[in-house]
């Protein structure tokens, strides 16, 4: 039988994270793997046609469940309509009305058993179903008359118990009717079919204001996927156009009883760039400025989509804004290091660079060395590092590197996490030891040291920060040599030990 649970977007959102990031980089890793055997290079053509079916029939999956969920201009436009129309004449009119009939539900009347009877606001009752109407693409006329339904059911067994309430002058003649309790029924079936109009007719006015623009505009948006519980509101958003890479955020951390009584699970969160309603970034905008200063800024708006390849490029600055490695950088470049690179190289060997007393020096000795923060290690050879590298695998570690697609910009950031793999083109590192490793290549990293006290803050700690250069050591007086036992701390300007 049909799943009959309600669509919303928060569930668009869950349902849309079962194809995570870089799932697709890694089945065509292991693809590869597979065509490079024999035995199974013809399964490896059934399977990548597999995951491409399964990648169809989750993407015709969640069209339909968006095709059931609130229009998302709607959703915000009819929201935002409510919101404004709290205080408003037409509002202030039918608050008069609930008071005429002791704000007393009737068709509720039947659930409530102790306490006081359920209370009647036909402001929210009319606000509610219009809302619901309007963004579940009803007609205006449609949500009008749903409005409109609801009221009478509940107003039209309603009886009078405060004629104070009632509109003067009267719209019917007192002699008309058998007694002065009838005239004020009368009067009030007259008066609250024009009041819900009203407020219709006002809540259209706003809704048309609000949806009025329509073009889209780069919005950069931290801790995505929009999965959680505080994301209902923006979970609309999920269905927006993803422009470039996903870039590692945090970690969520969810207790018990959070992730029974919501939903809400751990895991890896990232920073995205979409392509948003220009007018749904504008309100984002508006509400994020208007909360207090202790709150970090979740969203950031950048300039209108054009279409063109500059909208990437446009995203990529975003991203780099928050996370300063992309997927890609420095590839294609040549594998020897920037004249920018060695300089700091040769600055922090000179500063607390790593060396050797002699060859019974035990390895396990020199990865506490290293991941105390004490010293650091400057590349040569990689061989020097995949020694060490099963010392310092459950250790936070601190790689200096160069940024940027070129790296001619000179844009330096320091990157925390854990190694997980020395290759012959450069490491693999974990951000923060929970994302999914990044390809760093030799020729762009400066040194890597170790982070002990990364973690041992109160606030949540930060995956990277900005490195500043260190200055360049005076030339020596005359030549010097270092004898190594399986570590040679100082390249030579090529980059080899």
């Amino acid at each position: 039988m049909a799943d009959r649970e309600p669509r919303t977007w928060l569930g668009y959102a869950r349902n849309a994270t079962r194809h995570e990031p870089g799932d697709d980089e890694q089945v065509e890793q292991w693809l590869e793997q597979a065509r490079a055997d024999a035995a199974l290079a013809g399964d490896a053509d059934t399977l990548a046609d597999a995951w491409q079916q399964l990648a169809a029939d989750h993407r015709a999956f969640l069209n339909a469940y968006a095709a059931d969920c609130p229009e998302v201009e709607a959703y915000n436009g009819t929201r935002d309509a409510v919101r404004r129309s709290a205080g408003s004449p037409q509002r202030q009119v039918l608050d008069e009305v609930s008071a005429a009939v002791g704000k007393v539900s009737h068709t509720r009347s039947r659930d409530w058993v102790y306490g006081a009877p359920p209370e009647l606001d036909a402001g929210a009752l009319v606000c509610g179903v219009w809302s619901a109407a309007r963004s579940r693409g009803h007609s205006r006329a449609e949500a009008a008359d749903m409005a409109y339904a609801a009221a009478a059911e509940e107003l039209n067994r309603a009886r009078v118990v405060d004629v104070t309430r009632l509109p003067t002058p009267p719209r019917t003649a007192g002699s008309a009717h058998e007694s002065p309790a009838a005239w004020a029924d009368a009067e009030l079936a007259a008066w609250w079919p024009q009041a819900v109009r009203a407020l219709c007719a006002r809540l259209e006015e706003d809704f048309e204001a609000e949806s009025a623009a329509t073009a889209a505009r780069l919005l950069l948006v931290r801790d995505w996927p929009l999965t959680g519980v505080r994301d209902a509101p923006v979970a609309y958003l999920a269905t927006s156009p993803v422009l470039g890479p996903l870039v590692p955020h945090g970690y969520r951390d969810v207790d018990n009883y959070v992730s029974w009584n919501g939903g809400d699970s751990a895991g890896p969160s990232y920073s995205a760039v979409i392509a948003a309603p220009a007018h749904l970034v504008a309100k984002l905008e508006k509400e994020q400025a208007a909360q207090p200063s202790r709150y970090q800024p979740r969203f950031t708006a950048g300039g209108p989509v054009t279409g063109t390849p500059e909208d990437l490029q446009a995203a990529e600055e975003l991203l780099r804004a928050v996370f300063p490695l992309l997927p890609g950088d420095g590839a294609g470049e040549p594998a020897i290091p920037s004249a920018a690179v060695q300089q700091q190289r040769r600055a922090r060997h000179a500063q607390d660079g790593l060396r050797l007393t002699g060859e019974e020096e035990r390895l396990y000795r020199l990865a506490h060395s290293l991941s105390d923060g004490y010293r650091c290690w400057v590349p040569g050879r990689p061989e020097e590092l995949e020694q060490l590298a099963s010392w310092l695998r459950w250790t936070t570690l601190r790689v200096d590197v160069l940024c940027g697609s070129t790296g001619r910009a000179e844009q330096w950031a320091s990157v925390f996490g854990t190694l997980e793999a020395v290759t012959d083109s450069g490491i693999r590192f974990s951000p923060g030891g929970r994302h999914r490793a990044l390809h760093i290549p030799w020729h762009r990293i400066v040194a890597l040291t170790g982070a002990p006290n990364w973690d041992r803050g109160h606030g949540v700690p930060d995956l990277w920060r900005p490195y500043e250069p260190v200055a360049a050591p005076p030339p020596p007086d005359r030549p010097t040599s270092t004898r190594s036992a399986g570590l040679r701390a100082l390249p030579t300007p090529d980059g080899a030990a």
